[in-house]
């Protein structure tokens, strides 16, 4: 994943991330069991981030642990967790979390997630699609100058159908305290799932059960890269069947899917995300 790990740390470093600078916030890449360590150059590619590599015989296959120590080495009272090194950021992403999370101490921002590419990534990867065609579509649409061309060559994710008119059952980018994030339990580490089956599901309702208010960035998002992953390098049958098995181990757990709960949609709309929603609001009904 080193191609995708260093998309998604250009796109969380200034300037493309814009109206902040480096001295105002630690990125913390936990690397949960690669064969080998990050290329060195990519390790020291910013002086604000901190490289924590968990070798094989040591990691779990569940990355809820990885994400607890992460956070437990914070240094800041505000916390943006990510729980997929391949998750690229639109470019005000950090900007408007911390923004909106200064307006209330129990406050929860989820980000929306899409996928790169023509489709629903365990729906194209049946159909050929890949790490060098998704190089391409990158390449093409210049996506260091402007972040926000990433919506462009993205598609929905079951996730993110409705756009940010309705409730989400999960989000790969949420801002928190620490003090929230340590008082609802962190992730969930008794999974043993390959990639933690449902804990990201679990977390975010655990979250935003105990959040006031929640808040959904509007006009920000991230976008996946195809890599393989656990869930969206599976085919769309082969992705249902792990489901199944996931959902059974997650009720054993007690874990919550699908939470309902209330939301404040707070933001922006640049132009590329409008048009992303205009040419896809028939499938919102």
């Amino acid at each position: 994943m080193g191609a995708q790990i260093e998309n998604t740390l250009l796109s969380l470093l200034p300037p493309y991330q814009r109206e902040i600078t480096i001295a105002e916030y630690e990125i913390i890449l936990v690397d949960n069991g690669s064969a080998r360590a990050l290329d060195q150059r990519l390790q020291e590619l910013s002086p604000n981030l901190r490289y924590i590599y968990i070798p094989p015989d040591e990691a779990s296959p569940n990355p809820a642990a990885a994400l607890n120590t992460g956070a437990g080495l914070a240094r800041a009272p505000r916390l943006c967790l990510m729980i997929d090194g391949a998750r690229m950021l639109t470019p005000g992403v950090l900007a408007w979390g911390l923004r909106l999370m200064s307006l209330a101490s129990e406050s929860v921002v989820e980000v929306r997630g899409w996928h790169l590419g023509p489709k629903w990534q365990p729906e194209s990867v049946m159909e050929g699609y890949d790490h060098e065609t998704e190089a391409r579509l990158l390449a093409g649409v210049r996506w260091q100058e402007n972040g926000y061309r990433l919506w462009e060559i993205a598609s929905a994710t079951p996730q993110s159908r409705f756009g940010f008119c309705d409730r989400t059952t999960e989000s790969n980018c949420v801002f928190m305290t620490s003090d929230l994030f340590s008082r609802i339990g962190g992730f969930d580490e008794r999974s043993r799932a390959g990639g933690g089956g449902l804990v990201n599901l679990d977390f975010f309702a655990r979250a935003v059960a105990a959040a006031n208010p929640v808040f959904t960035l509007l006009g920000e998002g991230t976008f996946h890269q195809v890599h393989g992953g656990a869930a969206t390098g599976l085919a769309k049958p082969d992705l249902e069947s792990a489901f199944e098995i996931w959902r059974a181990e997650s009720e054993k757990l007690g874990h919550t899917i699908a939470p309902d709960y209330k939301f404040i949609v707070a933001g922006h709309v640049p132009r590329e995300c409008a048009t992303w929603l205009a040419r896809n609001v028939a499938s919102f009904s």
